[in-house]
């Protein structure tokens, strides 16, 4: 059995992270630094994609292909904003899209969201940040390490 320490961690800090603010009703609850804001993956696909981002509230990211880490880092401020604009205004989602569903070669984009924010985004809005994801993935992997 394949080990896939990565995604473990990612999904033990999603369900962890929601439940800090579970003991304070009525209080907003504050990104702890470190816990992941964002999570996108893109699998299988005909050239057989297995990439996973994962960035923290504070900007940090982690990156692999293939299932090997490729690499640590920080975002620019630039981007680190927009994070920060949507995670007071989104609430937690998960959204993804397959560009075959079923079919062979079938790609699967996916991105868990861990904002703070109240509101539900539309699905045009999801779709925005999945987008921005997938550039943000497609930019790290062209960068030279």
């Amino acid at each position: 059995m394949k080990r896939r320490p990565f995604l473990a961690i990612v999904i033990v800090l999603l369900v962890c992270t929601p439940l800090v603010a579970c003991d304070r009703p009525g209080a907003t609850p504050t990104p702890r630094p470190g816990a992941i804001l964002l999570s996108y993956e893109r699998t299988g696909g005909i050239a057989g994609f297995q990439d996973r981002l994962a960035i923290a509230v504070g900007g940090e990211y982690f990156l692999s292909r293939g299932g090997q880490a490729q690499g640590l880092g920080t975002l620019s401020a630039e981007r680190r904003g927009q994070l920060q604009v949507w995670s007071g205004r989104f609430a937690p989602f998960t959204f993804a899209l397959e560009d075959n569903p079923g079919g062979p070669d079938n790609m699967t984009r996916r991105v868990v969201w861990a904002g703070t924010g109240r509101t539900l985004p539309s699905e045009a809005a999801q779709r925005q940040v999945l987008d921005w994801a997938s550039a943000l993935l497609d930019e790290l992997n062209a960068s030279p390490r």
